[in-house]
C-alpha cells in the first residue's frame, strides 16, 4: 500500500484501534488491537468510575491518552469543569490506577500505528511476530 490510503489507515488506526489494520487486509492483528486497547481503555474508565480522563490534573498521562482514539477528546469535552473529590466519591488508587490503564491503551495504540506504517514501509523485514518463530539457528561463518 503506498501513497495516501497509507495514511488514511494510520487515521483510521488512531480513530477506532484496530481499524487500520483491517483496511489493509491484516484482520486478526486488528481483532487483537482493538480488543486488547478497548479493554484497556474501558477497564480503566470503569476502575476510575469515568474520571479516568483529566487534562486539569493529568495532563502527561493525558497526552498518553490521546493516543488511544478522539474518545479521550470526547470524554475530556463531557467532563466539565468540575472537581473530583477522591477519597469521598472514590478512592486514589481507584483513581491512578483507571489513569494509568488508559494512558496504557493510548501507548498501546500508539505502537499499534507505528506497526502499521512499518509494515507499509518495509514489508519484507521481520517484525516482532516473525522474530519469535522458533526456527534452525544458522551456523555462523566463524565457528
Amino acid at each position: 500500500m503506498k501513497g495516501r490510503k497509507i495514511y488514511f489507515a494510520l487515521l483510521l488506526a488512531w480513530l477506532v484501534p484496530g481499524l487500520g489494520h483491517f483496511f489493509v487486509r491484516r484482520h486478526l492483528h486488528g481483532l487483537f488491537y482493538f480488543a486488547a486497547i478497548g479493554a484497556l481503555y474501558g477497564a480503566g474508565m470503569i476502575i476510575a468510575q469515568g474520571t479516568a480522563v483529566n487534562y486539569t490534573l493529568h495532563e502527561y498521562y493525558f497526552y498518553c491518552q490521546f493516543w488511544a482514539g478522539p474518545v479521550t477528546l470526547v470524554i475530556e469535552a463531557l467532563r466539565g469543569n468540575e472537581s473530583i473529590y477522591l477519597g469521598e466519591n472514590i478512592s486514589v488508587m481507584a483513581h491512578q490506577t483507571g489513569v494509568v490503564y488508559a494512558a496504557t491503551a493510548g501507548i498501546l495504540n500508539l505502537i499499534a500505528i507505528c506497526e502499521l506504517y512499518r509494515r507499509n514501509a518495509q514489508p519484507d523485514a521481520p517484525g516482532p511476530a516473525d522474530t519469535m518463530r522458533v526456527g534452525q539457528i544458522p551456523e555462523s561463518a566463524d565457528a
